[in-house]
């Protein structure tokens, strides 16, 4: 027996908004975590932050949590699921990794085992508990760790489960996606205060404007071509800035730029050998 729940390795941005999501929605409590960063900043700031107990090495918390959240760079996977494998139990221990562009075989191919693998795409708003994620299984994934999984994403937002083929193409749309947000909003908001705005009033109104449109989406039923057309009167000023983007062709813009992200995330399995 684990004398914790989940085991955190890696407590970067993405590995605190899950460990402040499963304390703050009381999935599990603190005595229930262990996690290990090998920044010793970042372990200081966790530790006096969330008052959970820190793992001496990988090792350590292999032996000491059922369930491990592998939330690490591609580029430095490989040397931690070596030194995972030497304590790994697959009789104990489950595997959840939130690594971007890493298949679930190659974590089963390098700890050479039957290893029940859940696959987690999440995006930054988990932090908020605004979360988006794509859950795909591994082949020896079990139900129970699936469930498990699902409850633990949803601690810090929403999510889909997903055939893995289609998890590097989730990964450009909902994983890179709050950056393609970010960077329209960043545009308006300068658009605004060239034309004379205060910098402050210019930020809330695009700000407000991109969450209220988001509600909308979410509780419309109506589609997207529609709710354009609720905005856009003909002869008014919203048809006339959407014709800018028409012809500068926005559409492939945005196309391209996707599939330039979908094509990064199978480049980065260079990275695992």
């Amino acid at each position: 027996m684990t004398g914790y729940r989940l085991g955190i390795i890696g407590c970067g941005h993405m590995g605190e908004a899950i460990l402040k999501g499963v304390l703050d929605s009381s999935f599990l409590k603190q005595d229930q975590i262990i996690f290990y960063d090998k920044n010793t900043s970042r372990k200081e700031h966790i530790i006096s932050k969330y008052e959970i107990c820190a793992a001496k090495d990988i090792t350590g918390l292999v032996k000491e949590a059922a369930y491990i959240v592998l939330s690490v760079k591609p580029q430095d996977l490989k040397s931690v699921l070596k030194k995972l494998k030497a304590s790994f139990n697959c009789e104990i221990n489950s595997i959840i990794s939130i690594a971007a562009g890493v298949p679930t075989y190659y974590i089963e191919e390098i700890l050479n085992l039957n290893v029940s693998v859940i696959r987690i795409m999440p995006n930054a708003p988990a932090l908020y508990g605004k979360g988006m994620a794509a859950v795909s299984r591994g082949r020896f994934a079990k139900n129970a760790d699936l469930l498990f999984s699902e409850k633990l994403i949803k601690s810090v937002g929403n999510y889909v489960f997903i055939d893995e083929k289609f998890q590097n193409i989730a990964t450009a749309l909902s994983g890179s996606g709050p950056a393609y947000f970010y960077l329209f909003c960043k545009y308006l908001i300068e658009a605004g205060i060239e034309s004379g705005l205060d910098a402050e009033i210019s930020r809330k109104l695009v700000v407000d404007t991109m969450i209220g449109a988001g509600i909308v989406i979410e509780k419309s039923r109506a589609d997207l071509d529609n709710l354009i057309k609720r905005v856009a009167s003909p002869g008014g000023t919203t048809e006339k800035a959407l014709e800018e983007f028409a012809r500068n062709k926005l559409g492939e813009i945005v196309v391209r730029a996707v599939e330039s992200a979908k094509k990064r995330a199978y480049e980065l399995q260079e990275f695992l050998d």
